[in-house]
C-alpha cells in the first residue's frame, strides 16, 4: 500500500512538470499563476551565464593551511564542470588528494531567481554532511562570494566558511575559502587555483 501510494505521488509529481510544457508546446493556455512562474523564474536568465565561466575540464594546485602560522600544505587534482538540466545549475567534480589521502568532491552550484541568491551544495569523501552556502556575484559573475553556516565536526562548534572565486581570465580562476582560527578570527585556510585544460 505505501509503495502504491509513493508511486502515485512520483506519479503526480512528473506529471506535474509535464503537463504544463506539453499544454504549451500544444499551444494551449496556461493558468496565469504558471505562466509567470515559468517566465520569471523556471528558465535560466543572466547570472546562469555567469555560472557558465566556470564550465569546463580543468587543472588544481591546492594549498592548505590548518592554521594562520601552520606551514603550507599542498596538491594538485582535477576538476569537471558542466551546465545541467538546461543550463539551470552548474555540476562540480574534484578529484585530488588531500594530506596525502585520496580525495573526491562533488557540488551544484545554482542561482535562484525567485531569491535572487546563488546556492551551492558540497559533499565530499571528507565527511558525511552536506554544506550548503548562499551568496551574491559582483563584476558580471567574476567574484562570487558564498558563505556557509555549519556544524564542524573537528571543533564541535557552529562556524561560518566563506568563499570567494575570482575568475581571472578565461582560462583560470581561483576559489579561497576562509574559516575561523582557534580565537575565532578569520583566516585563509584553502586556495585552489584553476587552469583549463579543456
Amino acid at each position: 500500500m505505501k509503495i502504491r501510494r509513493l508511486n502515485l505521488l512520483l506519479l503526480c509529481a512528473l506529471l506535474a512538470c509535464v503537463v504544463p510544457a506539453a499544454a504549451q508546446e500544444a499551444g494551449q493556455g496556461l493558468d496565469p499563476m504558471m505562466q509567470e512562474y515559468l517566465e520569471k523564474y523556471a528558465s535560466p536568465g543572466e547570472h546562469h551565464k555567469h555560472l557558465e565561466l566556470l564550465a569546463g575540464q580543468w587543472t588544481t594546485r591546492a594549498r592548505f593551511w590548518q592554521t594562520p602560522d601552520a606551514p603550507v600544505m599542498e596538491s594538485t587534482g582535477t576538476a569537471e564542470h558542466k551546465m545541467i538540466l538546461g543550463g539551470r545549475f552548474l555540476q562540480t567534480t574534484y578529484e585530488g588528494e588531500f594530506a596525502g589521502m585520496p580525495f573526491a568532491g562533488t557540488g551544484i552550484v545554482a542561482y535562484d531567481r525567485y531569491t535572487k541568491k546563488y546556492v551551492e551544495t558540497w559533499v565530499d569523501s571528507m565527511g558525511t554532511m552536506v554544506m550548503i552556502s548562499e551568496g551574491a556575484c559582483e563584476d558580471a559573475g567574476k567574484l562570487r562570494t558564498m558563505v556557509a553556516d555549519f556544524d564542524d565536526p573537528m571543533t564541535q562548534r557552529r562556524v561560518k566558511m566563506r568563499s570567494v572565486y575570482r575568475v581571472l581570465d578565461p582560462d583560470h580562476y581561483v576559489l579561497e575559502m576562509y574559516g575561523p582560527d582557534l580565537e575565532g578570527k578569520e583566516f585563509k585556510a584553502f586556495e585552489l587555483l584553476h587552469t583549463r585544460s579543456h
